[in-house]
């Protein structure tokens, strides 16, 4: 995939993706910490999510796609020298969620590559 030059929608629907996931989700989870002190945000992770069938469910897919994606995400990272910029979405990934740093990460890449295309 070359950089959002041949397919223009990419960059304006990653930055809308992100800045939606980024407010919906602390629009969610801030409120929730501050009413139940710093250590609820572990009930994010490891709560009462995992007391019933779907929400393990949810978390073992969730995993697997944080695992997959950080997978590739490093490879293509260390691939176009962009470490630093993953680092930053593996951060995002547990501090504010996966919706947010896919996008992101998304985003570093096309402007990574479509700046790699016109220097070459």
């Amino acid at each position: 995939m070359s950089g959002s030059t041949d397919q223009p929608w990419i960059r304006p629907t990653l930055i809308a993706t992100l800045i939606a996931a980024f407010i919906t989700q602390n629009s969610i989870a801030i409120p929730y910490v501050r009413r139940n002190g710093p250590t609820s945000a572990a009930d994010f992770f490891v709560g009462d999510i995992l007391k019933t069938v779907p929400g393990r469910f949810a978390m073992v897919d969730l995993a697997f796609v944080v695992l997959g994606f950080h997978a590739w995400a490093f490879a293509e990272a260390r691939r176009l020298g962009i470490v630093r910029w993953w680092a930053i979405s593996f951060v995002l990934t547990f501090s504010v969620g996966i919706a947010t740093a896919i996008p992101f990460f998304l985003l570093v890449r096309d402007f990574t590559v479509s700046k790699t295309a016109r220097t070459a």
